[in-house]
């Protein structure tokens, strides 16, 4: 690739790499120059511009970022990928569990070339469904196609999920003549969503006295599959109620102890096959704390030897200190693949309906919801389930439908995807490059289609920053009103 300032006359199919403005209108960077645009920059005494020319063996950034991301994720269980955009491709997790991954594959891939790179959470980190997982990134406008082959043979094996191996747990508690109801109870509350975060069923909760015999016989009567102690009184030696408990019941400690803070007076055992954690009293706060690490890992098949909770001591100063404040969350906020929902505007035809219905359906949004002003062919909807169907006044005009929808959305939704039934055609793919534009972070909340000629067309994509301007539209108002006034915050695509 040849990056650089041309004469104007020389940068027809060049990619622009920095935005114009002339006469009002926008020439977006990133965009291919057409001969139009370059009739009309001259015309503006425009005489050269930065761009970017793509040579014999290049990809372009978007081409280059999807293979690698298809490459990581191919055989790999529990990971989806967002359509492309400025080279960028994110990975998000279908599953609960941990993310186990190859560094030394990450650390190869990385060393290809500079302009190929892989960012990934941490190792074995807890994740949910929508979770990202990792975020491919080709930096400059292409790749080489050998660079991305390279990265192609690498990238297997790099992401695995570990999904969790147990189907139900038991928490057992001990107390102590001072310990209070409202302390149990929030023991109880942390520990349940510890297991919920995992997607592991809460199952029993015994309550015991806090005596060796008593805990003895309730680890005997558990039924669960992973076994969970938590103490009224703090575990502080190998020979105190819990691991005294657990070899009197027939089972064997593995570890008292870890080099973590908090999390320090844990214990980890096995009872007839089945794990024992013994929680430190940190355990009934939602923080972060050195049990998470072990239980999380346990929950999800991960071996821990006594070597591994040793290792645990570098980086295992969790505490709250004023230079490293730690928000009160069993584990720190992680970015969430946004929750999507296309509204399709119908005031059409049946076979309109028919013909953007297919293509909403097979995009990566969450809901697909149809509100209209017509009678919906009954043979349509079973054929697209759980497509929600609403019925509007007929005759209303665009606006009344959009705050409808609105009306509609579920409060989870980040954005919505307005798609009018009497739109240009587009494909599910189309629809796919709009969700993986919007970014708040980058101030991109809403995205839209605009031709090589700077024509805007829908559908287009709003954030939840706009639903209230949204569903406040009268008469004629449709969307673009909508966009019009808010400038900054949009990008357009070239469909």
């Amino acid at each position: 690739m040849k990056f650089g300032s041309v004469p104007l006359e020389e940068a027809e199919g060049c990619i622009l790499a920095h935005s114009v403005k002339v006469h009002g209108k926008r020439f977006r960077k990133g965009m291919r120059l057409t001969a139009d645009d370059i009739t009309q920059l001259s015309e503006a005494g425009i005489g050269e511009l930065t761009v970017a020319r793509l040579e014999p063996g290049d990809l372009g950034e978007d081409e280059a970022a999807r293979r690698i991301a298809r490459a990581l994720t191919s055989g790999a269980e529990g990971f989806s990928c967002t359509a492309p955009f400025t080279g960028r491709v994110n990975i998000h997790a279908c599953l609960h569990g941990l993310v186990e991954l190859d560094t030394e594959k990450i650390l190869a891939l990385n060393s290809i070339d500079t302009s190929i790179t892989l960012a990934t959470l941490s190792q074995l980190r807890r994740v949910a469904p929508r979770t990202m997982v990792a975020t491919v990134k080709v930096i400059t406008y292409a790749a080489a196609e050998r660079d991305v082959a390279s990265a192609e043979s690498i990238a297997a094996g790099v992401l695995r999920l570990r999904k969790p191996v147990f189907s139900s747990a038991s928490l057992i508690l001990t107390r102590t003549g001072d310990l209070a109801d409202r302390l149990e109870e929030k023991g109880v509350r942390a520990v349940n969503s510890r297991l919920r975060a995992l997607g592991i069923p809460v199952g029993e909760t015994i309550h015991t006295r806090h005596e060796m015999d008593a805990v003895c016989n309730a680890m005997n009567q558990s039924r669960g599959e992973l076994l969970l102690l938590l103490t009224g009184s703090a575990t502080s030696d190998p020979e105190d109620v819990g691991p005294a408990a657990l070899r009197q019941a027939g089972g064997k400690l593995h570890r008292f102890g870890m080099p973590v803070d908090p999390g320090n007076l844990l214990f980890l055992g096995e009872l007839r096959g089945r794990p024992v954690i013994g929680l430190p009293g940190c355990a009934r706060s939602p923080a972060l704390n050195g049990a998470d690490w072990v239980f999380e890992r346990i929950a999800c098949g991960v071996e821990v030897t006594d070597r591994d909770i040793a290792a645990m001591g570098t980086g295992g100063l969790l505490k709250e200190i004023p230079l490293r404040p730690h928000p009160r969350a069993a584990v720190p906020a992680v970015a969430g693949k946004p929750y999507f929902e296309i509204v399709i505007l119908d005031n059409s035809g049946a076979e309109a309906l028919r013909r953007v219905l297919s293509t909403a359906v097979r995009s990566d949004a969450d809901r697909v919801r149809v509100v209209s002003a017509n009678t919906v062919d009954g043979e349509l909807v079973r054929q697209n389930p759980g497509v929600s169907v609403i019925s509007a006044p007929r005759g209303v005009g665009r606006a009344e439908l959009i705050r409808i929808g609105i009306a509609a959305m579920d409060s989870a939704a980040a954005a919505v995807l307005l798609f009018p039934a009497d739109a240009q055609p587009v494909t599910s793919e189309q629809l796919d490059r709009l969700m993986a534009a919007f970014s708040p972070a980058d101030g991109r909340e809403i995205c839209r289609f605009a031709s090589s000629d700077g024509t805007v067309a829908p559908p287009a994509l709003f954030g939840r920053r706009f639903f209230e301007s949204l569903a406040s539209l009268s008469g004629d108002r449709g969307a673009v009103s909508v966009s019009a006034e808010a400038e900054s915050f949009a990008v357009e695509i070239q469909p």
